[in-house]
């Protein structure tokens, strides 16, 4: 009899150790979620505030000003969260530690605009969320496209330039009109890339 109770014990605690693991890979598995949520939350919270401040600022520096960073004076100014600076270089950095620039005549061919560098791989959960965030933002950008490489990014190495609603005419094509469809093919324009972005161009005055 205490034979056949110590089997059923050790039976019994290896399905509970089965159990333990189970939920314990589920648990992991949640948390991981949880925790990509909030960043993709928090990604949206921040790339907002910046979209916002470059297009409240973005008449500040003169008609058709030379290329520079733009990133001294907004931590001079206090614009930039805390939580988004890690050097003193002319970039900030997301809550997936992706690089941001923010530069005068940032655009390909040169022209009177401001823009954000967005340094992001091809990660498609954060290229859907950055695109999302730009739809929102539609009606004041004038384009965005897309670059396969930070090293070069006022290069050639150019995808579709996608405009804003004052722009969308002809045969542009519209950031609010992306789709899925649209978003899928353009994000893995960065696929197996070295590094690459999304870079948000604003009119100086329009």
């Amino acid at each position: 009899m205490r034979n056949n109770q110590c089997g059923r014990s050790m039976v019994e605690m290896l399905g509970v150790l089965a159990i333990i693991g189970v939920l314990s890979v589920g648990g992991i598995a949640g948390y991981s979620k949880a925790m990509m949520k909030y960043k993709l939350n928090k990604q949206a919270e921040q790339l907002s505030h910046l979209l916002n401040l470059v297009y409240r600022h973005k008449a500040s520096w003169g008609k058709n000003p030379p290329s520079m960073s733009l990133m001294t004076y907004f931590k001079a100014m206090g614009e930039i969260p805390e939580d988004m600076i890690q050097d003193n270089s002319e970039f900030i950095y997301d809550v997936f530690n992706y690089k941001i620039d923010m530069r005068t005549n940032g655009c390909n061919p040169l022209c009177d605009a401001v823009r954000i560098g967005y340094h992001i791989d091809d990660n498609f959960d954060v290229c859907l969320n950055v695109i999302n965030i730009a739809k929102s933002f539609s009606d004041n950008l004038f384009y965005l496209t897309y670059a396969k490489t930070t090293e070069d990014i006022s290069g050639s190495l150019y995808s579709t330039n996608f405009f804003g609603d004052k722009y969308c005419k002809q045969n542009n094509r519209c950031i609010k009109d992306l789709n899925m469809s649209d978003i899928y093919e353009e994000c893995q324009f960065l696929s197996n890339k070295k590094s690459g972005g999304i870079i948000f161009i604003y009119k100086i005055n329009d």
